[in-house]
């Protein structure tokens, strides 16, 4: 995986293969829930995991409100 650090201090973590893709997915499914803000109101972390390459077989898709596929 690539790892970068950017500006803001926000990391982007992008996948070199097909499986990384897939691992890096999962681990971010169980391990990154932005819809709800942790119960000890911590700051949730500056993160972007870049799956877009893999997005057709990862199925990660996400249409913003009022915008159909």
């Amino acid at each position: 995986m690539k790892t970068t650090i950017l500006a803001d201090g926000t990391l982007s973590i992008t996948p070199e293969s097909d499986l990384e893709a897939y691992a890096l997915n999962q681990w971010g499914r169980s391990n990154l829930d932005y819809s709800r803000v942790p119960p000890t109101c911590e700051p949730l972390p500056k993160m972007i995991l870049e799956l877009s390459e893999y997005a057709g077989r990862l199925g990660l898709f996400v249409a913003p409100p009022g915008i159909r596929n």
